[in-house]
């Protein structure tokens, strides 16, 4: 947020519209990374023009890069928006969406029960409010192991998403009907061996290490990796089942809706799905 020395504009640039609590409570974040104020909360502004323009930009928003500028940008609280644990990021958004917009946003949803479609005004502070932090501080203890959990970085979560997104276009390859049956086989056996190094990958980067019997605490991120591919399936499956019920703690996104046809007057949940390319249209 630039501001050329003795501009007489300065004192109409500008300010906070809101001021949040982020979901991590400022944890994991590298030295240097956050900004925290004394309150626990920090100031969100709305979007430039430049902004809104940048969350336009495709390719930018698949590389995260879009994302990254508009964090600095409009919550400059946080020095290197890469380096920030991912939980905060979908409270950051719509905090930045609420103060650009206001707090109500349109959305659709379809009654399961009738097929009748609705329209909806969502207030964000209301989903803000209802974004919980998740317990990260309890470790997955098994064979005699304390494996300590922390929340990945942004940087690690959307080049996640970025070889989720490549694994998609092989499939739809190894699905196509022109391709003969040899190179099908072929092409799908790599598709699956990427698959397998991508998800130990993936749960490597939730670990902030692995405390011995013997109280020797291993963060070697190298180290962690080997033993994952080392470890029985038991191992895998504990780390993977403790992340899932995390994800489950800071679930925000079904809304309880009561159908407004008189005929059917059911209530039925809808999924608020966050989508960046449209979100702040």
């Amino acid at each position: 947020m630039s501001n050329l020395s003795g501009n007489p504009l300065a004192k109409h640039f500008r300010q906070p519209v809101v001021y949040i609590k982020l979901p991590s409570n400022g944890k994991w974040y590298p030295e240097g990374v956050l900004d925290l104020p004394a309150s626990g909360e920090v100031p969100i502004y709305a979007m430039t023009a430049k902004d809104e323009l940048t969350m336009k930009t495709p390719d930018a928003l698949m590389n995260g890069e879009s994302t990254i500028a508009v964090i600095k940008s409009c919550c400059p609280a946080i020095k290197d928006p890469w380096k920030m644990p991912a939980i905060d990021l979908d409270a950051i958004l719509i905090a930045i969406r609420l103060a650009t917009f206001g707090k109500e946003m349109e959305f659709l949803s379809k009654c399961p029960h009738c097929g009748t479609e609705h329209e909806h005004a969502l207030d964000l502070s209301f989903m803000l409010g209802n974004i919980t932090p998740a317990d990260w501080s309890t470790p997955v203890s098994i064979n005699d192991l304390e494996i300590v959990l922390r929340p990945q970085y942004y940087e690690e979560y959307n080049k996640n998403n970025m070889l989720n997104f490549e694994e998609q276009r092989l499939l739809q390859l190894v699905q196509n009907t022109e391709v003969d049956d040899d190179e099908k086989t072929k092409q799908f056996g790599q598709l699956f061996q990427k698959l397998v190094e991508t998800g130990i990958s993936q749960i490597s980067k939730s670990i902030a290490g692995i405390k011995l019997p013997d109280g020797t605490f291993v963060d070697n991120k190298e180290y962690i990796l080997e033993f994952l591919n080392n470890s029985d399936k038991k191992v895998w499956e504990a780390i993977k089942s403790r992340l899932e019920a995390i994800r489950e703690e800071t679930t925000y996104n079904n809304i309880n809706l009561t159908c407004t046809n008189n005929e059917c007057n059911q209530t039925f949940v809808a999924p608020f799905v966050f989508d960046q390319t449209n979100f702040f249209d």
